[in-house]
């Protein structure tokens, strides 16, 4: 059975995609770092509360205040001899990590995370999250926040929801779809053994996440763990650079989510040294490429940025090294992540460790205060072939908080509809009309966390009964609670539990779910 939406539904429907609108104001990365795009001008540094090495995120309202942001992974998870694993998690305006925020499933990289809005929910946003590493957590998957409930700080409603099992590619990208209203969402899945140039594209639309439309496009390569990727700003190209040496692009139909023309830029080296590349970006006119490299060389006390013309008729010929960055002793600066800032300024994180705490992943409190990771690198011009770029290398201060390799993985939320294509169609009288599905139940174990995420959604009954049996029917678990807006969800830690075949049961007024899952 279906249900359709009322008229007063779809005019308040086709309000919000006429005019609610969301940005990339606000960053919040690294050791407590954060930058204020608000005003015009440069830059202010605020504040934060991530502790992250690498993935993080965040959106904005039309107006550029900050909604939530998160990261990956917490602190705590480096602190010995704590067993905590909170890994990625989500945090409000108000620098509180959000009810049933944490213990999002990613690892501990650098482009792991993005958010996107729910194209008819303007307080709800999906928040896609990929495991990088083939142990313990590999990976996709995907959680939903509400920001409404808990007086507007917000609540998790779904968590965890598993799209794929396998390892991704440290490069989970987002762009909006043609008509405006819907988001593509791309990752890219890997293997050490198995060659792979596989494309998982997920279209989020009001039917929710789609299965992904898999394309198998480009050249096949292993160990592609560490690729990063980025989308044009007008979204009509995906580029991808790999730490295996590769870049390629391809074109992107934002209509029906299909990837072509592949270009191969510069290929997977088969032997010596490569480049070994860490951060990527593409100007605002689309013309030149940014590379950060660790190594630029056979010696790897040296690190470069690269500039490439895309316009060129060899576009790696091309290439202008407007940084050498050295390393001495294997000690000092090692550019990261690189990203196009609101005001079309490119920005370069760095990080510098001196590893004095012993562990690399988190700077010391006391230590490692050094110019190189107190401030982001600029280039003022990205446009400008060459030093006509203005790269000022440790000029953005960060109110003396420190980088480490990340930065916010943030789509452009203001790209708005494709005007003229195919699919911008949302404006006209014959909007499709929004069918809603039927109840659905989800469960994943997790053997990091131990334990079960369970998870429905589009329930008609408030009040839920959540019964847990084992294989012989024994009823280890019994819980009331109640459905938020149709959705219901649950952590359930099964430790002593044995492992094996798990039955879920659960039910409302108005329906009855069963589900099984495996410890």
């Amino acid at each position: 059975m279906t249900r359709k939406v009322s008229i007063a539904f779809l005019l308040l429907f086709i309000s919000f995609v006429a005019k609610a609108q969301f940005t990339d104001r606000y960053w919040a990365f690294g050791d407590s770092s954060a930058l204020d795009f608000k005003l015009p001008g440069s830059p202010v540094p605020s504040t934060s509360i991530l502790r992250a090495r690498g993935t993080c995120a965040s959106i904005c309202d039309s107006l550029g205040d900050l909604i939530f942001y998160g990261g990956s992974p917490n602190i705590v998870y480096f602190l010995p001899p704590s067993t905590v694993r909170t890994q990625g998690f989500i945090i409000n305006k108000n620098n509180q990590i959000i009810s049933n925020g944490d213990s999002l499933r990613t690892t501990q990289y650098y482009q792991e995370m993005t958010i996107v809005p729910n194209p008819i929910n303007k307080n709800q946003f999906y928040i896609f999250q990929c495991g990088v590493t083939t142990t313990p957590i590999p990976g996709f998957s995907y959680s939903l926040l509400d920001m409404s409930l808990n007086a507007g700080a917000g609540y998790v409603i779904q968590k965890n929801i598993m799209l794929s099992t396998l390892p991704f590619t440290d490069a989970v990208v987002a762009v909006q779809h043609a008509n405006g209203r819907d988001w593509w969402v791309i990752a890219k899945p890997w293997s050490t053994t198995t060659p792979m140039n596989d494309y998982y594209v997920y279209l989020i639309s009001p039917s929710g996440v789609s299965a992904p439309l898999i394309q198998s496009i480009g050249t096949l390569s292993i160990n592609s763990n560490g690729s990063k990727m980025k989308f044009t700003k007008t979204g009509s190209k995906l580029y991808i650079a790999s730490v295996n040496n590769m870049i390629e692009s391809y074109d992107f139909d934002r209509c029906n989510g299909i990837l072509s023309n592949t270009k191969t830029i510069n290929p997977v080296y088969v032997s010596g040294q490569g480049y070994f590349f860490v951060g990527m970006e593409i100007s605002p006119d689309e013309s030149k490429m940014y590379l950060s490299s660790i190594y630029g060389g056979s010696n790897q006390d040296t690190a470069i940025i690269l500039q490439l013309n895309l316009n060129a008729a060899n576009v790696f010929g091309s290439r202008d090294t407007i940084a050498t960055i050295y390393k001495t002793n294997g000690v000092g600066p090692i550019p990261g992540n690189i990203q196009l800032g609101p005001d079309n300024k490119i920005y370069i994180s760095t990080n510098y460790d001196i590893g004095d705490c012993g562990f690399s992943y988190l700077y010391c409190d006391t230590s490692s205060f050094f110019p190189e990771n107190m401030n982001l690198s600029v280039i003022n011009y990205p446009d400008s072939l060459g030093s006509s770029c203005d790269l000022q290398l440790y000029s953005q201060y960060l109110g003396g908080h420190r980088t480490y390799w990340g930065l916010p993985n943030n789509p452009n939320y203001e790209l708005g509809r494709l005007i003229g294509s195919p699919c911008d169609t949302l404006s006209q009288v014959g909007i499709d009309e929004y069918i809603l599905q039927e109840a659905t139940i989800y469960a994943y174990y997790d053997n990091e966390y131990n334990t079960a995420f369970i998870n429905a959604k589009n329930l008609q009954g408030n009040k839920v009964n959540l019964q847990v049996f084992d294989s012989n029917g024994k009823k280890i678990m019994e819980q009331q609670s109640t459905a938020i807006q149709g959705y219901y969800t649950k952590d359930l830690v099964m430790t002593g539990l044995a492992e094996g075949l798990y039955i879920i049961v659960l039910q409302t007024e108005k329906e009855k779910l069963s589900l099984k899952f495996v410890k």
